[in-house]
């Protein structure tokens, strides 16, 4: 026998028990509030990790010296930037960096580091930019005497990656613009091939908008120090100098975006050409959040930039080329 509560002739109405008609506009109004207001519906942000001073300093008295990428001028785990005018250099000197990385072999006069302070082979991801493959494959190889092809070419680490830009211009719905895209798929590539060093030629490639702008600057520079902690990874920039006088000394005003990019960097050094000989460089170190600022406008490095034999003396079971055929500092 039917429940005569729920039962007017023929109707049955007890698929209504729990029904409200209410519902539907309740959940409406609900939706319209998250999408105005959505930080009354967000969980509280849970950003800050506190400690007492004290115990800070305890914790990284425990940690291991500062590992030297290239001597005080840059260090593990820092967002650190070189920075020249075009034509002086600094992607040779980029390459040469991520190949003593990718070997273990500090470059002079940093062959030499402080107990603790060496560095294991590094698995280096090399962003390049500037170079076609012909061009790079020319500088680190030896060219016929008609130019047309080139032979003896160097033996890079296996550990050391090159990348170049592959995009067919369209922007995937749901990034934000270019640069968006573009360091979603370098997390993707760092984490693919296991990275410990980025390292980016160069910064203006990063963005669509100039990075003359501060806002762009910043925003990239803030990028890569994101990338740095998330990955615990060391990135190197290579950046521009705007327009300038060559005879002058290279300061941190002389880098493009210099206030902002100077800002969030951990280190900055600039390659500058010497007056004295077309084929001599000098780094001066610029900025130093780690430690105290040794090579200066008194103490700077002085380097001869051409091809020369980097492979000869090198203690290896590989089959390693000798000849004079990396383009580089010595």
């Amino acid at each position: 026998m039917r429940d005569s509560m729920f039962e007017t002739g023929d109707q049955d109405y007890g698929s209504i028990i729990g029904w409200d008609p209410h519902k539907e506009m309740i959940e409406k109004i609900i939706a319209e509030d998250r999408k105005k207001f959505p930080k009354a519906f967000a969980p509280e942000p849970q950003m800050l990790f506190v400690q007492s001073a004290r115990e800070h300093m305890k914790n990284s008295i425990k940690w291991a010296p500062m590992k030297q990428l290239f001597g005080p001028l840059w260090l593990a785990e820092e967002v650190a930037v070189l920075f020249s005018t075009p034509g002086v250099g600094k992607t040779a000197l980029a390459v040469q960096i991520a190949e003593s990385l990718a070997r273990g072999v500090p470059i002079a006069p940093f062959n030499n580091p402080l107990p603790g302070c060496g560095i294991r082979p590094q698995r280096v991801l090399y962003i390049d930019f500037e170079l076609t493959r012909p061009q790079f494959t020319r500088r680190y190889s030896i060219e016929t005497e008609d130019g047309r092809k080139t032979r003896d070419h160097y033996r890079f680490s296996p550990n050391l990656l090159r990348a170049e830009l592959f995009w067919d211009g369209k922007l995937i719905d749901g990034y934000d613009d270019f640069t968006d895209m573009l360091f979603t798929d370098i997390e993707n590539k760092i984490t693919e091939h296991r990275a410990d060093v980025l390292i980016c030629d160069n910064i203006t490639f990063l963005s669509q908008s100039s990075t003359a702008n501060a806002s762009v600057a910043f925003r990239l520079m803030n990028r890569f120090q994101q990338l740095k902690k998330s990955n615990f990874i060391s990135i190197l920039v290579v950046a521009h100098t705007p327009k300038r006088r060559e005879h002058m000394p290279l300061t941190e005003r002389d880098l493009q975006g210099s206030i902002d990019i100077t800002k969030v960097a951990d280190s900055v050094f600039a390659l500058g050409k010497s007056s004295l000989a077309p084929d001599l460089r000098y780094i001066k170190q610029i900025k130093s959040r780690n430690g105290p600022v040794k090579y200066e406008s008194d103490n700077i490095l002085v380097y001869r930039l051409a091809k020369f034999d980097l492979a000869a003396g090198r203690a290896t079971r590989a089959r390693a080329v000798r000849a004079e055929n990396f383009f580089g500092y010595s």
